[in-house]
Formats: C-alpha cells, structure tokens, sequence
C-alpha cells in the first residue's frame, strides 16, 4: 500500500489465538488506518496494539462497519460468515475469501495460502499435500498477499505485564485444544524431572480466567517448552526462548525467529492433521531429544 496514513484497511482475522497472535506482524508493512475484527476471546492479544485504529469482536461489531467504505479488506478466515461478513464490506480491493453464487471461494491474490485449506479449489486430499509439502512460514504468504515481503517482522503484542522474568524458569505448557488432541505430549513429568535434575527451575502452566494472567505466566519464563499451541506463538511475540514439539501439523510454517528450536515427529505425515487421537505420533519424541534442545537453545 503507498496512499499514506489516509489509505484505510481492514483486516478480518478471529481465530485460533495463536494464528490471530501469528498475523500481527503484517501490520509493520501495511501503510494505513487499520480496522481489525476478531473474536471476543482473542480481542485482549490487539487491544493495546498502537498499529491497530479500530478494533471490533466479529460477535458485536456496529453497524457503522458497512457504512465505511475501505481501500483494502483482508479477510484470513475461510468459514461461510466471515466470508460473508468481508462480501458485504465497501471496497476497492478485496483479499482472502469471500462468498460467491453462495459458496466460499478465494481471490487470485490469496490462492497460494487457500489453495491448502479447507476451501481450497483442489479438493482436500490435494490441499493437505500441497500443506504437507509446504516449506514457506505462514508469514510469507501473508506478506505476500499484500504485495510485499516478509523479513523476519516480529509480532505485535502490547498488554501490560507484572511479572519480571526469571533467570533459568522453564515453562512447560502440558495441554492443547481439543481441536487436535495430537499435540499433547505425555512425557513433560519425566522432562521436568530431567530439567530439575540438571538445575534449571520449572513451572508449568495453569488454566486462568483472563488471558492476560496467561500472558504475564509466559513472560515469567526464560524458555517455554510446548507443543503448537498459543503458548508457542506468545513465547515468540515475548522474545523467549522456545522448544516446540511437532506431532501433527506442519512445522515449516512457523517462523523460528532464530530463537526457537522445533522437535518434529518422526511420525508427524503419517498423522498430518488429523483431528481424532493417537498417542503415537507424540510418543515417538523422546524425553531427551526435548532436554537437548533446552540445553541448545540457552546458547541463541
């Protein structure tokens, strides 16, 4: 974009909070007043965000969204509403997914990005290979809509924090979401053991009612150790030193920011997205490939 400050923009991105978190750094490259709307739960990850002019939960957005009339709209999101929602939005120029003849298709400009997802013109069995064969972050896409290049941008977090860092806290993020229950890795009791034994503190992460206490429980930490999860996108937006461990998803599109080190499953394409369990794919990464890597990472 090259209109200057008066060059309006809106970027339509609700969920998971890890890919919400994940598409902030697109905002160092986009010239312009930038309108967000996003989920209510992932609200509190832009709310102090000084690169963001408007911020709107897809829940209770005004009707004064469809008044406004934008020079780009942005939509990262493949379901039927919000495809919907950016169809109805005033533009000039269009990004992502929209609603056609009543299906959800994509733009030319965003099919290398959607060409692997659940709308993808190919059908899912040729999208999950294009993603299983990806190699690019998922930054690079993003730029790459917008007509620009990723260079190691960082992430866009401002919420306040109490909590000072410790030197040598490991924390350990022991669960995921439900939606892939073959993230989780069930030997983080043996790590921590393993990380005590070696004189490193440990904690692991608890549930908490708001997301900032989530966010002020990382910031704590020296080195986080989880799984593809929030935990890993927020230790990176917090410039910690990150260990991740890849069961089932693809580690090529996240970005190491040369402060993470990713521990892939040896199993992880035979187990490529699947959304049911099996606790092979993350049984498979051993107790000491996950310590090497902490004691790795201490030196980046």
């Amino acid at each position: 974009m090259t209109n200057g400050l008066k060059t309006k923009i809106l970027i339509l991105k609700v969920g998971a909070l890890g890919d919400v978190l994940r598409t902030t750094p697109v905002l160092r490259v986009l010239q312009g007043r930038v309108t967000w709307v996003t989920s209510e739960k992932a609200a509190p990850l832009l709310a102090g965000n000084p690169f963001i002019d408007r911020l709107y939960c897809k829940e209770h957005y005004p009707d004064s969204l469809f008044e406004d009339r934008f020079d780009l709209v942005v939509n990262l999101e493949d379901d039927l509403s919000s495809a919907t929602l950016a169809s109805k939005i005033k533009t000039n120029s269009l990004i992502g997914a929209y609603v056609r003849d009543g299906r959800v298709v994509y733009t030319d400009s965003a099919s290398e990005w959607f060409d692997m997802s659940l709308i993808s013109r190919f059908g899912k069995k040729k999208a999950d290979k294009l993603k299983m064969n990806n190699d690019r972050t998922y930054q690079d896409f993003l730029f790459s809509m917008v007509g620009s290049r990723f260079h190691g941008e960082e992430y866009l977090l401002d919420v306040p924090l109490q909590k000072l860092p410790i030197s040598g806290l490991v924390g350990l993020e022991v669960r995921a979401g439900d939606v892939w229950p073959m993230k989780r890795w069930n030997k983080f009791e043996a790590l921590a053991e393993r990380l005590k034994d070696a004189g490193y503190k440990v904690k692991s992460f608890q549930q908490r009612d708001q997301l900032r206490d989530y966010v002020d429980d990382i910031n704590e930490c020296e080195y986080i150790v989880c799984g593809d999860t929030l935990a890993m996108h927020l230790g990176l937006a917090l410039r910690k030193k990150v260990v991740a461990i890849f069961a089932c998803t693809s580690p090529h599109e996240i970005c190491d920011y040369r402060r993470m080190i990713k521990i892939v499953s040896p199993l992880w394409k035979e187990y490529f997205y699947r959304r049911d369990f099996d606790p092979a794919p993350a049984e498979a990464v051993s107790v000491e490939s996950v310590f090497d890597a902490v004691t790795a990472i201490s030196s980046l």
